[in-house]
């Protein structure tokens, strides 16, 4: 399975089960949460741990999901270095906040 989505609380766990976030992964990234949009509690976390490489169809995806979600606070989880490269170089890092674990992401809205 691509995705595993875990409910908990306020919160709406995504984790993406794939070393690769590109343009293979991003279109049904995409379809997923437009079927759980009106399931996603107040706080989405992106668990990116799996993944080792993401492309700009990855991060337009992710981009895709702040935009849906205008009133949904939207946290990444584990990012590893190049993608928290790519996030600082794309100053997504200033919208998407980042964070070592997903306690550390629950605990700031808690």
């Amino acid at each position: 399975m691509q995705f595993d989505i875990i409910e908990k609380g306020q919160y709406t766990v995504i984790q993406i089960n794939e070393a690769r976030f590109d343009a293979r992964l991003a279109p049904s990234f995409r379809e997923e949460l437009e079927q759980i949009k009106g399931n996603i509690r107040d706080h989405l976390v992106l668990d990116l741990s799996a993944v080792r490489f993401m492309d700009s169809s990855g991060l337009g995806a992710v981009m895709g999901a702040y935009k849906m979600l205008r009133n949904t606070k939207i946290s990444i989880v584990n990012p590893q270095k190049p993608i928290l490269d790519l996030l600082k170089l794309t100053r997504m890092d200033k919208l998407i906040l980042s964070h070592p674990t997903i306690e550390d992401a629950l605990a700031t809205t808690a």
